[in-house]
């Protein structure tokens, strides 16, 4: 496609965003696909000739693993691979990392730090080219967008050991296999280690004649003590040390290993998380931590724990404990409230646009754009009170009055934890609108912002934004976004969100909202200020605020009648 289509069709699509959604409430803001080069930067699959099978693709830790078939009986090893296939963003290419990386981060926000400070080569990887593979086993390389954007990911290869020609390469064949298991420890504590024994060549050292000296004898039981030691170090050098399994106040935790974080996410809401119970600690042999049993810590914060094994290798975990908001199954309801309704409100008041939706085995949010009283009215569901003041229907409906429907809302509810990621199951029909998915974590000096003082300040912590005319992210990009997944059997999709503690991110669409917007655009007394001062990342938690809606820019009374939102089972990721 020529540069001046592509901006054509970015033409079309924009003007097909123009025309918005929402009559009130749910503080969001118009999707603008921006002209210009694409930021995509998506690596999706790399095909190999050498290959076994498909590889594993880690896209949240931008990872690939490669098993490779045995070589050829001309090589000890495979020295190089051939690119068959790419599949990556259209606009995109691919390059070799120059030098090396000390450290491969799996934090995303860490990645996209890496993926900027590293020189890439000037050569595109194309489909039938070779690149060597470093004794290592390990090679990185970076998708750059048509934009000049980055994106750095680690392609591990796992080569079949080559059996040894002769019994004077057993020794080196086990050297290079613990060396291989190392780097492949080294890029994923969940692969497994590979074992080198050479209990047979002790066997043959042991075997003499009986007719020997006892010298023979000695020196017979001596190389195969050196042997034994040298096969025993080796197990012990591919053998990470590692946390399996953990608890906290009872409740069993997730270990994940990509991430090297373990957290615990259903603690009753709203525990108190600075002071948790370490119940439960299970390590890998010979393996110790720096935490204890029956001690107390703070896993609302997360704390950082080193595991060490018995030749001084060390892994460090991030723990993490947290809870749900009530009710975010989106299961139960009151007519057409979700239940507990002291957590989650709507703009029922005026008309339904959110209701209870059933389909095969989900029990979820119908959240959809109508219209009453001449306005637009987008479908909305937040952690949220809709017109504490009693603003009158009429007055609510003019536009004049009440330029941006925010202020008629109360938003966020008290919440102490920090969680790492959102998930949530989602479609959307937009019909050209756009919907908004986000969360935002508080700290607030107050507590509800209808009784607000000039002196309260409102912090914003943390936030994760999804915007966009359709359910697959194929729209605008959503920096915060992980992932989104293909629909399952109900045609839900799952979406999962970063949060970026600290300032968002560049692009997120936060930034074309009326969030940090401290001057409120009615002069109506019943006005309330829901705006935030960006904070530091650092601050406690107090508050959070967690909006669906089918229009996105509904606060203005733009939208699409008929856009359809549906959300179920959101979950908090710590």
């Amino acid at each position: 496609m020529s540069y001046k289509n592509k901006l054509f069709w970015q033409f079309i699509a924009m003007c097909s965003c123009a025309v918005y959604t929402l009559f009130s409430l749910n503080g969001c803001s118009a999707d603008y696909d921006t002209f210009g080069k694409s930021d995509y930067r998506v690596l999706s699959e790399i095909t190999l000739a050498e290959q076994e099978s498909s590889p594993a693709v880690y896209p949240d830790n931008h990872r690939m693993e490669f098993d490779l078939v045995a070589p050829p009986e001309s090589l000890e090893s495979w020295d190089s691979v051939t690119f068959e296939a790419i599949d990556m963003s259209h606009f995109a290419s691919l390059h070799l990392v120059k030098g090396n990386i000390e450290k491969f981060p799996t934090d995303s926000i860490e990645l996209d730090s890496l993926a900027e400070k590293i020189s890439v080569s000037d050569d595109v990887l194309k489909v039938g080219e070779k690149i060597a593979i470093p004794s290592s086993h390990i090679v990185y390389v970076v998708v750059i967008s048509e934009s000049g954007k980055k994106a750095v990911w680690l392609l591990n290869f796992n080569i079949p050991e080559v059996k040894p020609k002769s019994s004077s390469s057993a020794k080196a064949a086990a050297s290079s296999s613990a060396k291989s298991s190392a780097s492949i420890s080294l890029a994923s504590s969940s692969c497994s280690a590979a074992y080198s024994s050479s209990s047979a060549k002790s066997s043959e050292s042991k075997g003499g004649d009986s007719r020997e000296s006892s010298s023979s004898s000695k020196s017979g039981e001596s190389s195969s003590s050196v042997a034994s030691a040298s096969s025993s170090s080796a197990a012990k050098a591919s053998q990470p040390p590692k946390i399996l399994a953990l608890s906290i106040a009872g409740k069993n935790a997730v270990v994940d290993a990509d991430r090297k974080a373990i957290h615990v996410d259903d603690l009753d809401f709203r525990t108190d998380l600075t002071s948790l119970e370490l119940s439960k600690l299970e390590l890998s042999e010979g393996a110790s931590a720096n935490i204890k049993v029956g001690e107390s810590y703070d896993f609302g914060t997360g704390i950082s724990v080193k595991v060490t094994n018995e030749n001084g290798e060390s892994e460090t975990y991030s723990i993490k404990a947290g809870y749900q908001l009530p009710g975010s199954n989106f299961n139960s309801w009151k007519g057409d409230d979700v239940t507990p309704d002291s957590v989650w409100g709507n703009a029922n008041t005026i008309l339904t646009t959110t209701e209870k939706t059933t389909s095969g085995s989900m029990i979820g949010a119908k959240i959809q754009t109508g219209s009453a009283i001449t306005k637009t009215a987008s479908g909305s569901l937040y952690t949220a009170d809709f017109n504490p003041n009693g603003v009158g229907t009429l007055s609510m409906a003019n536009s004049s009055t009440w330029p941006d429907g925010n202020e008629l809302l109360d938003f966020g509810k008290p919440f102490a934890a920090r969680p790492e990621f959102m998930e949530v199951k989602f479609s959307y029909e937009g019909k050209g609108d756009s919907c908004d998915i986000y969360i935002l974590l508080e700290n607030r000096t107050g507590d509800k912002n209808v009784n607000r003082k000039s002196s309260d300040v409102n912090k914003l912590v943390a936030s994760a934004w999804f915007r966009s005319t359709k359910a697959d992210n194929s729209g605008r990009e959503n920096p915060d976004v992980v992932s989104v997944s293909e629909p399952d059997e109900n045609g839900m999709r799952t979406l999962r969100l970063k949060l970026k503690y600290g300032e968002p991110l560049a692009g997120s669409p936060i930034e074309n909202s009326s969030t940090f917007k401290t001057k409120l655009a009615s002069s109506n007394k019943a006005a309330i200020n829901n705006a935030l001062e960006q904070g530091t990342g650092e601050e406690p938690v107090t508050h959070i605020r967690v909006v669906f809606a089918s229009s996105a820019d509904g606060n203005h009374y733009k939208g699409v009648k008929g856009a359809t939102l549906i959300v179920d089972e959101m979950r908090l990721i710590y």
